[in-house]
């Protein structure tokens, strides 16, 4: 009799595990992508598309409830947006009205999501990636945007497209947005998200970004480690072999006192460096006189695709002009990446970004890469109990510092000083992310933060304590 109620309580303490289970906030990810895995079970389609993606998504209920995802893992919310946004900027009977920011702050108290990039994307880009072939009256009335609007109310359906201070109101009654819409009251009716608040509306200051009173949902627990720094010879052999598409033994191999090894085929080099970087270097074989931003985001997705095997997570952040020795013209596309629907910011100084590609039309000049991954922990590890403070609270801890930084920034002596609260109005961006020291090979735990970036600097705050961890 004690075995079988021993047995019956096992299986009840299964059971609520797994409802338990279900109800993370964040939910696991379906696969770890690792760097050098080619099998089919691992492998991740990545294309030109996935390319260009939010930094960050608002979704607006209505009745002043909002909340904030930092990534689409959870409901896939922005590819099932980019159907409908194709239809929009494709459209022919597309219709455009340009409209006030103060119309634009209006609307977002209504039912609707809200994408911010992070740059300025060009718009008839932005739609042929999507496989627009003819983009639309949009692309002309604005080049760039930085934001996109999505209604989801009982009206007829439309959007806005802004960029800085401009407006662009398209719509068209044939547009169909019912998906988004259950898709949004799917999530209110969930009530598993934190409410976020404009700062405009809390502090009565002239700043849209949003903050949330307090959060309630908890933060996974993460660490990572090094593949590069990892890899044993055989490896390291297969990945060389993999970039030139030649065989090892045709391939030069120098390894250095550091530890750090180079392979060498023809003009073409690659370094696997003891501190966990990647260096791919080709130099430049014939001239490019002009550049073309769709050929090189196209050829360095096909890069990240053959050679490296993209990061799930990973997203552009930034395209500079570049410009070489011998006046050809090119890109540089830095890419960032995400961990558990979180941004990932790097500590070491020397590596940089996740990924950094120089590439001038159909050719990749260097290619360079912190090649990080998530290591997959037990459930009962995966998720901190104690609850981060909100980035409201940051900002009271640390107002005195931030002030005086603003003070010091703007060379405002404190007695002249009109406003006290000047220095948020100055904030540009509050997002929740994770630190990455990169200080360890195995097993480095990242730290979750509050990046509060204003007047061209960074600061990062530990979401638990609210102490600085670092600034740049």
């Amino acid at each position: 009799m004690k075995e079988r109620i021993k047995t019956l309580l096992l299986f009840s303490l299964l059971g609520m595990s797994l409802f338990l289970t279900q109800k993370l906030w964040i939910q696991l990810p379906g696969r770890f992508v690792k760097f050098l895995d080619t099998t089919e079970a691992y492998s991740v389609s990545y294309d030109l598309s996935d390319m260009i993606a939010p930094n960050k998504y608002i979704l607006n209920f209505g009745n002043k409830n909002h909340t904030l995802f930092y990534g689409d893992s959870r409901y896939h919310i922005w590819d099932d947006s980019k159907i409908v946004l194709t239809q929009v900027l494709g459209n022919e009977s597309i219709k455009t009205d340009t409209i006030t920011k103060e119309q634009y702050l209006n609307f977002k108290e209504e039912r609707s999501l809200v994408f911010y990039f992070p740059e300025e994307i060009n718009t008839h880009l932005l739609a042929t990636t999507w496989g627009v072939k003819d983009p639309n009256i949009i692309a002309v009335t604005i080049p760039n945007i930085d934001e996109i609007y999505v209604y989801l109310g009982t009206s007829e359906p439309f959007f806005v497209f802004s960029n800085n201070n401009q407006y662009i109101m398209a719509y068209d009654i044939k547009i169909d947005t019912n998906s988004l819409k259950e898709e949004l009251l799917k999530i209110e009716q969930s009530y598993n998200y934190d409410r976020y608040y404009s700062m405009r509306e809390i502090y009565r200051i002239e700043n849209d970004i949003y903050i949330p009173y307090q959060v309630e949902n908890k933060v996974p627990i993460v660490y990572v480690s090094n593949e590069i720094a990892t890899l044993d010879d055989k490896q390291k052999d297969e990945l060389a072999e993999r970039f030139f598409n030649e065989d090892i033994n045709y391939i030069r191999e120098i390894v250095e006192n550091n530890g750090s090894t180079i392979y060498m085929h023809g003009r073409r080099s690659l370094k696997l460096n003891i501190n966990g970087t990647l260096e791919y270097f080709h130099p430049l074989e014939d001239k490019v006189p002009e550049r073309n931003l769709y050929i090189s985001l196209s050829t360095a997705a096909n890069f990240i695709k053959e050679k490296t095997s993209s990061h799930e997570g990973m997203y552009l952040s930034s395209i500079q002009n570049i410009e070489s020795e011998n006046n050809d013209l090119g890109y540089r596309l830095t890419f960032k990446y995400r961990v558990r629907g979180f941004p990932v910011f790097l500590g070491n100084r020397e590596v940089g970004d996740y990924i950094q590609i120089d590439v001038f039309n159909t050719h990749i000049r260097s290619y360079k890469l912190l090649a990080r991954r998530e290591i997959n922990l037990d459930l009962s590890t995966i998720i901190n109990n104690k609850n981060i403070m909100s980035s409201y609270d940051i900002l009271d801890k640390n107002y005195e510092y931030l002030l005086n930084e603003y003070l010091m920034y703007n060379n405002i002596r404190p007695e002249s000083l009109e406003d006290n609260l000047a220095h948020l109005s100055a904030i540009d961006d509050i997002s929740l992310a994770y630190y990455d020291p990169n200080l360890k090979d195995k097993n480095e735990r990242l730290i979750a933060v509050w990046v509060i970036s204003i007047n061209e600097k960074t600061y990062a705050f530990n979401a638990y304590t609210g102490n600085l961890v670092f600034e740049r």
